[in-house]
């Protein structure tokens, strides 16, 4: 597996003994990246190439709180490949102990056709890959959608939030939700589904809804296309 590891920052801290939700999934965006740049296929390169790789959605469970002050070693490997999709874990370990485990499901996009494209055999080969020794987490699972969540308030789409394919940043997508959560609700398992882009200026209706476990939140529009939803668990 591809690793790296990572120093916590003050602006990553929730409180004083542990870091946000948000700030790792930061760092599971930032090591896909990186990885992805390592095997010869970065952003850049994908420019080049009139490819994007847009994500479908993403699973992260908390198996304890991921302390500040104390480094995150982070592995991550795809999924053996097929078609347009490709299946991305991640394992963060601190002090040699797994915190948390993330799943993301992405598809490799033709941004001059507008459509999914099959993924390369060089591209595919120059990936490291894993089974995750069948670990059944590692398999993507949709988050559940709930229709009758109430708007709680509006937002306006600004410029920290957009990322190079300009659009809403996937991880700044998550953050959006989260925001929208009490303070105080403490959740170890996130499942979260990209459904449409949202660009910058945008204004989006926060719709939330309390569940037996947790919350229920999405981003929509004002025309009630929803663009991002997210469950938000303690289980």
């Amino acid at each position: 597996m591809y690793n790296y590891t990572y120093e916590t920052r003050y602006g990553d801290y929730k409180d004083y003994d542990t870091i946000k939700a948000g700030a790792v999934l930061d760092i599971i965006q930032d090591i896909s990246t990186k990885n992805s740049a390592d095997c010869g296929y970065g952003i850049y390169e994908l420019r080049d190439m009139g490819k994007a790789w847009l994500l479908k959605g993403t699973n992260l469970h908390f198996e304890s709180k991921v302390k500040i002050l104390v480094p995150i070693e982070v592995f991550t490997a795809v999924k053996p490949q097929k078609g347009a999709t490709s299946k991305r874990g991640c394992i963060l370990k601190q002090n040699g102990k797994v915190v948390a485990k993330s799943v993301a499901e992405w598809f490799l996009f033709d941004t001059e056709k507008m459509r999914p494209v099959r993924i390369p055999k060089e591209m595919t080969d120059s990936y490291q890959t894993s089974d995750f020794d069948g670990d059944e987490f590692f398999s993507y699972k949709k988050p559940i959608v709930t229709e009758d969540a109430d708007v709680m308030y509006e937002i306006r789409i600004s410029n920290k939030d957009i990322d190079t394919n300009k659009h809403l940043n996937n991880q700044k997508g998550a953050e959006l939700l989260m925001d929208a959560l009490p303070y105080e609700f403490e959740f170890n398992d996130i499942k979260l589904l990209y459904k449409k882009p949202a660009f910058l200026g945008d204004i989006m209706e926060v719709c939330v809804k309390k569940t037996d476990k947790g919350y229920y939140v999405h981003l929509q529009t004002k025309d009630k296309d929803i663009c991002v939803i997210g469950n938000f668990e303690n289980i």
